[in-house]
């Protein structure tokens, strides 16, 4: 795939190492803030994928409690914030008002070029194959609406709506002409039932019940629709050799890190069909060299082994973990 080549991407090009670093600290405080004013508050959970209390230990990052599900291997907070812990920590917290006032500003275009026309493209491919026209899509969590916008080069007569409730986003997608939804998506019922594709790019990570979530997705879905998801995967390659050290784990911002196993049982609980999970990520293997090299961190010698061998083993590495959905970045496309 052309795009897809022409997109090849790094680390840096989508999180600048000074502007990232900034955002993660800022994190670390708030997180502090949020266990010291509300840590009574917190719910402890069962997997957030199959709902097992089978869990143990994973590690503890920012002063919370990750678990990892004994029965799917999904990776989650718990104990972790009440939902309106999460949506004050989402409207006022200081890392949150950074990233939406700078460090999304410096990486926009990158993240157009780099991240949202491949994807735009991936999602044209995928849907092309099956025959599927959408003629109503919606995008929760559309941020600035980015992938609105590369969506609409492909799709030019379909009906494109955001959902989206940062009110300084949602009024960038209102003057980007788009009908917005000013709320969360479990919230959204005026738009049940609305559109033939609902896509949503890495936010389930962010919230605090997923099943809740994907089941708020499904009811806007017209009958025989998709939805189109990504996010953070617990099997993926990175976060399983870097653990406490991965920095793709910071709670409160990431919560939920859900396996491929657990990602099948919630989606088809909820009451999909036709699930189909695939792990298209271009970044693990860049993230540990950096991590290795920038960071210091420890990993097994099989592994500094094989990135020692060079660019052309990292890259078979890559596509080994895609092809076997080992990368951390996951893709679900579900039928209603």
């Amino acid at each position: 795939n052309e795009s897809i080549r022409k997109a090849k991407m790094k680390e840096i090009d989508i999180r600048p190492k000074a502007i990232f670093e900034e955002y993660l600290k800022l994190s670390a405080q708030d997180a502090e803030v949020m266990l010291l004013d509300g840590s009574e508050k917190f719910v402890d959970i069962l997997c957030p994928a199959c709902e097992s209390g089978d869990r143990e230990d994973y590690c503890q990052k920012n002063g919370f409690m990750i678990k990892r599900c004994a029965d799917c291997g999904s990776i989650f907070c718990s104990p972790r914030p009440a939902m309106s812990q999460l949506q004050k920590f989402y409207l006022n917290s200081s890392s949150s008002k950074f990233w939406a006032e700078q460090f999304l500003p410096t990486v926009v275009e990158a993240r157009r070029e780099k991240l949202f026309k491949p994807k735009a493209k991936q999602i044209y491919d995928l849907l092309s194959l099956r025959g599927l026209q959408p003629q109503n899509i919606c995008d929760v969590g559309a941020g600035h609406g980015l992938l609105l916008e590369e969506l609409q080069r492909f799709w030019h007569t379909a009906a494109f709506y955001a959902i989206e409730p940062g009110r300084e986003s949602a009024a960038i997608c209102r003057h980007k002409g788009f009908k917005v939804l000013e709320k969360m998506v479990e919230e959204a019922h005026e738009w049940r039932e609305s559109a033939d594709l609902v896509t949503c790019f890495e936010v389930i990570e962010h919230v605090f019940n997923p099943r809740n979530f994907i089941a708020s997705i499904y009811r806007l879905i017209k009958k025989g629709g998709f939805c189109l998801i990504t996010g953070l995967g617990g099997d993926g390659f990175d976060i399983q050799v870097l653990g406490d050290e991965s920095r793709s784990i910071f709670p409160p911002h990431h919560l939920n890190f859900m396996s491929v196993r657990g990602l099948e049982q919630i989606f088809t609980n909820v009451g999909f069909t036709n699930v189909e999970i695939t792990t298209p990520g271009k970044l693990d293997v860049d993230i540990v060299k950096n991590a290795i090299q920038e960071q210091g961190v420890a990993v097994p010698l099989v592994i500094r082994t094989i990135l020692d061998r060079g660019e052309s083993a990292c890259e078979q590495l890559q596509k080994y973990l895609v092809e076997h959905k080992l990368s951390s970045h996951v893709w679900i496309l579900a039928r209603k």
